[in-house]
């Protein structure tokens, strides 16, 4: 079957992916994930995504409202209650549609990365932030323990200071890898220090903490500070949840510096606590 639309009218593919999104029809959706045009479907599906989080805000701020007339007695408390009736069944509507544009969306967002290379380059760009960090690593221990450098290390450490690499805003961006660097670095530290805030609260006096009570804490603490775009374009990449990712990154940051220790089976895993003070220092350093 031929799309009844060109891969540029976003309009007519807009309501052409409502009807499919309904249907589910494989052989549909396999013409939507083509090449030809498969970044039109992503666009529809995320504009689609994106008008029910405007939708979202809206029904919230009316909510607000109703609750504040309700207050000053302007609407009657059955009034009220009739509303908040229709609004949640309006919601629970809104949210199997989202529920589905966000299943197709996952699939479709992955066709795209591979379509554009995006996982290769990511895959790229790791590996070369791995290298400059263990430059870096390598500079601050050299310099730390203050020994003289060699001429292969200043050789080296120039490298770091002067290689650009792409950067995050688009395709003409470019960003020094030691800048790049020492941002991966904030980030990482920062997750690491709401972490040992975690796990201090939670441990209390014990002397470590259950991986699965720690990871229902981290959920709320860390997932809001994630955009859904950044949640989409994780799970798209078939690497599970951010959140997850996110913690398995800040027990690194704290296991490299001695602060905690991994035990037991992966599913009764618990975090031990080897430096109580260190983990303290570090959650106060904390910033909001």
């Amino acid at each position: 079957m031929a799309l009844p639309y060109e891969p540029d009218d976003d309009r007519a593919a807009d309501r052409f992916v409502n009807n499919a999104l309904r249907s589910r029809d494989p052989e549909v959706w396999r013409h939507l994930a083509s090449d030809a045009y498969v970044e039109q479907t992503d666009r529809v599906l995320r504009g689609m995504l994106d008008r029910i989080a405007v939708d979202r805000a809206h029904r919230k701020a009316e909510r607000d409202t109703a609750r504040a007339r309700l207050s000053a007695r302007e609407i009657t408390r059955a009034d009220h209650d009739h509303d908040l009736a229709e609004e949640g069944e309006r919601a629970k509507k809104t949210a199997h549609f989202e529920a589905l544009v966000r299943e197709q969306h996952r699939l479709i967002a992955s066709q795209v990365r591979r379509l554009r290379g995006d996982d290769v380059r990511d895959e790229l760009m790791s590996l070369v932030i791995a290298l400059g960090a263990a430059i870096d690593t390598h500079r601050a221990a050299v310099l730390g323990e203050g020994g003289e450098p060699t001429g292969a290390d200043r050789a080296l450490w120039a490298r770091l200071e002067t290689l650009d690499v792409p950067g995050t805003t688009g395709a003409r961006d470019r960003t020094s890898l030691e800048s790049l660097v020492t941002l991966h670095a904030e980030r990482q530290d920062d997750h690491g220090r709401v972490l040992a805030e975690i796990i201090v609260d939670l441990a209390g006096d014990a002397t470590s903490v259950a991986r699965a009570d720690l990871l229902d804490v981290w959920k709320k603490v860390v997932a809001p500070t994630l955009t859904s775009e950044e949640k989409a374009d994780f799970a798209a990449r078939g690497k599970g949840s951010l959140v997850t990712e996110k913690l398995r990154k800040a027990m690194g940051v704290l296991e490299r510096r001695g602060l905690v220790a991994r035990s037991g089976p992966q599913g009764d895993q618990r975090l031990d606590v080897l430096d109580r003070p260190g983990l303290v220092d570090l959650a106060a350093t904390r910033t909001s």
